[in-house]
């Protein structure tokens, strides 16, 4: 029996229903992805502060400076974005954000150069591009301006990357 067919003897209001909880389901995604999204944007923000105090080259400070000036922009517009959908933002004390911040203090000690903390700060934005690409290879049916957002984060990150790796590659 073709779909036309069942749906003939289902109520609308069962049909509006069922795409209502359908539509539910993918805002819950959505907001869970996005949340992830913060909670990298907190532990980067984090990060960074932490090299900001370690790092010795004026240029690499300024680029880090930078950067924190992204993570707290895109904070802003991510929260902003998650309390849209009737939701609460994620904030940076779940239990997983304190072992990932712990985790991030470990190789923070450990980067006791301008060199290290140049690596760690490129590693830590190509985790940020990946997330960013995952998010948009998820949700395909997403609205425009949220898509926008996504990729206003990606276009960030990508320019931090490039400021970053020249840094790199000029020995800053």
């Amino acid at each position: 029996m073709a779909d036309s067919q069942k749906n003939r003897f289902v109520p609308k209001r069962v049909i509006l229903f069922i795409e209502v909880i359908k539509m539910n389901s993918m805002d819950n995604e959505i907001v869970k992805d996005l949340n992830e999204l913060l909670r990298g944007c907190h532990m980067g923000a984090a990060t960074f502060k932490e090299y900001l105090v370690e790092a010795q080259s004026e240029k690499l400070r300024e680029t880090l400076k930078h950067s924190l000036d992204v993570f707290q922009k895109h904070e802003i517009e991510l929260t902003s974005r998650i309390n849209s959908y009737g939701e609460n933002a994620a904030d940076s004390t779940g239990i997983m954000a304190v072992l990932s911040e712990m985790a991030e203090k470990i190789k923070t000690i450990m980067a006791d150069s301008d060199e290290e903390i140049l690596n760690q700060s490129i590693k830590a934005i190509d985790m940020g591009l990946k997330a960013c690409h995952d998010f948009i290879d998820r949700h395909k049916q997403v609205p425009e301006e949220l898509l926008f957002v996504i990729h206003d984060l990606e276009a960030d990150y990508k320019k931090v990357y490039r400021d970053l790796t020249e840094l790199k590659l000029n020995n800053y």
